[in-house]
């Protein structure tokens, strides 16, 4: 035996040793990364033998914090519609003038987006959602002080930057402590459905505060959550498949590892196809729920003759059903798989936002929506889910925060063009054309690969590139490893 070969089978044994020790302290024993992985002998881990456990409780605390922090960043996104009509007086904006500062909170979104992802991926998924939460609360009440567009539209885009962390770290986070056979109820059920709960709060604000002490008090109001999700983040640990990988990673650096994460993930096949995928699904996805969203209430005032506070109150119906549709669509994904449960979702979506679209009667737009705006909760859902188990552990959180920050790309311009639009054909016509968009997501879940059920070990060996997977079996050919992944 070649001392190389010595040199990494000490290596391997020393990570199995480290991380044996957080894995209990974490206690994530149902699938927490290796999933039916074997330690050599005919020894299986703990997790295997233990997959249809419940969640573990630091399964549960994660899934939480990351669905609070969230819920959280639904409040400071949504605030800005709801109160729309509001803020267009206070600084006199047009409707094109509404959807540029709407879209410059998108443009923050996909500059963090992929940013968060990036550093989540380089020092650890904990202490980068506790930078997120700081960073767009702290905005996010300064907003509600600003005293003209300009400042105002700024402090949006830092706050689009900060709240992206939320979705491309919590997410990869979760799916890698959640059981596998509901990993998308954890990941998708729960996260996506507190974000409708922050959209709730966020209405409730707005008809408490902004009618009695203005728009300003709803934004003023977000320090308050933001450090209340602060402090319960202080008592997670680190995801252990994330430093199980990262330790493993160490030991064998391939050249394009060297050259770094993003160029890796951009150059290998297998990789760049499942990057596209991730971006079509996310097209559909934040094209779908920006292109006429920011336009909501001034949509119902206009067509229905509703008042401020009667749109704001209808809207609660649309974002409690959009509260339950996540875990209907994470049932169904882990049950049917995420391909399937994901296109069913996007035709029910279109197919309400179609009839919302197309009638005058107030009744038959209320039950539409509960289809169509409710149902973006399942394909959030079920798409993050999905997201996240398309790329390998140690570049999880960066490809996942790549691909939602390219399909984000496309939905900067939703509330522009919609402004723009609207003044010509109306919102209703715009609305329309943007049911089309879910094709993107239709067409990304076609190519992609199922990946319902399969362990954390199983997703990555599927997802490697080729020269890193041939640099695992030289390792282990030359005694480097005790670690025998089951593959595809």
């Amino acid at each position: 035996m070649s001392r190389r070969g010595v040199g990494l089978g000490d290596v391997s044994q020393e990570t199995e040793n480290r991380t044996g020790s957080l894995d209990a302290r974490q206690g994530d024993l149902p699938d927490a990364g290796l999933g039916d992985a074997d330690l050599g002998e005919g020894r299986p881990r703990p997790e295997a033998q233990a997959d249809s456990a419940p969640p573990s409780r630091q399964a549960v605390l994660v899934a939480v914090a990351a669905g609070l922090g969230y819920m959280f960043d639904a409040y400071v996104v949504n605030i800005y519609s709801f109160v729309l009509p509001l803020i267009a007086v206070t600084f006199a904006l047009t409707s094109t003038a509404q959807g540029v500062v709407g879209s410059i909170m998108l443009l923050g979104y996909a500059i963090g987006t992929f940013g968060f992802g990036w550093a989540a991926d380089r020092w650890g998924r904990k202490d980068t959602l506790g930078v997120s939460i700081l960073l767009y609360g702290v905005t996010t009440a300064a907003s509600g002080l600003a005293p003209g567009t300009g400042i105002f539209a700024a402090l949006r885009l830092i706050t689009g930057i900060g709240g992206a962390g939320e979705l491309s770290v919590g997410v990869p986070y979760t799916a890698e402590v959640w059981p596998r056979r509901s990993r998308a109820v954890g990941t998708g059920g729960v996260i996506f459905s507190l974000y409708a709960v922050g959209a709730l709060l966020a209405l409730l604000a707005s008809l408490a505060l902004a009618p009695a002490y203005g728009w300003r008090a709803a934004f003023l109001f977000a320090i308050v959550p933001a450090a209340g999700v602060f402090w319960l983040r202080r008592k997670l640990t680190e995801s252990m498949p994330f430093l199980r990988a990262r330790e493993l990673a160490a030991s064998r650096v391939t050249a394009a590892e060297r050259r770094g994460r993003v160029r890796e993930i951009l150059t290998d096949r297998n990789l760049r196809r499942r990057l596209l995928v991730a971006s079509l699904i996310f097209t559909g996805n934040a094209v779908g729920y920006w292109g006429f969203l920011v336009f909501l209430q001034k949509y119902m005032i206009a067509e229905f003759k509703l008042s401020f506070r009667h749109s704001l109150a209808l809207t609660t119906i649309f974002y409690a059903a959009m509260m339950i549709w996540p875990f209907a669509g994470a049932l169904l994904a882990d049950r049917v798989g995420r391909r399937p449960a994901g296109i069913t979702g996007a035709v029910v979506l279109a197919t309400g936002s179609l009839v919302a679209f197309s009638t005058h009667s107030l009744a038959v737009y209320v039950i539409a929506q509960v289809f169509g705006i409710g149902c973006l909760g399942w394909t959030w859902s079920v798409g993050e889910t999905y997201v996240a188990e398309l790329f390998p552990t140690r570049l999880r959180a960066t490809g996942f925060g790549l691909g939602v920050s390219i399909g984000r790309i496309p939905a900067i311009a939703g509330p522009l063009v919609t402004g723009i639009m609207a003044t010509q054909i109306g919102i209703g016509n715009v609305a329309r054309w943007f049911a089309l968009i879910w094709v993107f997501l239709i067409v990304g879940y076609l190519i992609g690969p199922e990946t319902k059920g399969r362990p954390l070990a199983e997703l990555d060996t599927a997802a490697e590139p080729a020269t890193r997977a041939k640099a695992a079996a030289a390792s282990a050919g030359c005694g480097g490893g005790r670690v025998h992944q089951r593959g595809d």
